[in-house]
């Protein structure tokens, strides 16, 4: 909000106090109090429109733009001593984990060490070079052992420096080669590889038995009647037929 009124030129209410006019001032303290005037006015009523109407409802009212945003940071004001803990506790458990950047993380550090001086809360540069060495994995011993034999103390600039130094020594250290491929083959099945070793080779298949052959009670069976135990040149039935239709048998048979 403070940076949307700014670049409007309506912060004018939140950084200059109320100018007083009576009736001996000049032309241009006038102007000046009345352009205050207006950029007040276009202050609060933007600050109205940008919240919802339950938060709107429950502010004070006023008339003057920075009575009405102090009033705004009243309501979302947290407990002084609730924050501090948790920052307290977030600064000493805080641990490098490898991960990202460590003069990022060291930043954090100090933003949160920056946060509690605000709070009324004594954090000297020396506690935090301490504590942010002692946060550092093991990978970061060799540092701790030069800075700990050292009589020279360090500053939080100094401290950022070297870290960064000694972690890109380590990723150099431990940079990962590149892996080997692996290769892989191709098991055959044993018809395959038959086929290969030889080429030129046919392969016969069995031919499946006949009916004949497979069934050794075969019968004789007749076409006509389709009963089994005569041909039909036999059938007593073709014979019936024939008679009753008055063909000769031996001119059937020619037919």
């Amino acid at each position: 909000m403070e940076i949307a009124l700014g670049l409007q030129g309506y912060d004018v209410a939140l950084r200059e106090p109320e100018p007083i006019v009576t009736a001996e001032s000049t032309q241009e303290e006038k102007t000046k109090y009345n352009d205050w005037q207006n950029k007040n006015r276009m202050a609060l009523l933007l600050m109205k429109r940008t919240i919802t109407e339950t938060v709107r409802g429950s502010i004070p009212a006023t008339e003057n733009a920075l009575e009405y945003l102090q009033f705004i940071s009243d309501r979302y004001r947290e407990s002084e001593k609730a924050e501090s803990s948790v920052l307290m506790h977030s600064l000493v458990t805080m641990k490098f984990d490898g991960k990202g950047s460590i003069r990022e993380y060291i930043m954090r550090q100090i933003d949160v060490a920056t946060k509690l001086r605000n709070l009324n809360f004594e954090v000297g540069d020396q506690f935090l070079v301490h504590l942010v060495l002692n946060s550092l994995p093991a990978d970061y011993t060799q540092l701790k052992v030069t800075h700990n034999t050292q009589k020279d103390k360090w500053g939080l600039n100094e401290l950022i420096s070297i870290c960064v130094q000694e972690e890109s020594r380590l990723r150099a250290e431990t940079a990962i080669p590149c892996k080997p491929v692996n290769l892989i083959t191709k098991k055959w099945k044993k018809s395959k590889l038959k086929t290969k070793k030889n080429p030129m080779a046919v392969v016969t298949k069995t031919p499946a038995p006949t009916a004949h052959k497979a069934n050794k009670t075969y019968q004789a069976k007749c076409f006509f009647c389709r009963k089994p135990g005569h041909f039909k040149k036999d059938c007593q039935g073709l014979k019936d037929w024939l008679t009753k239709r008055g063909v000769n048998k031996q001119e059937s048979t020619k037919a």
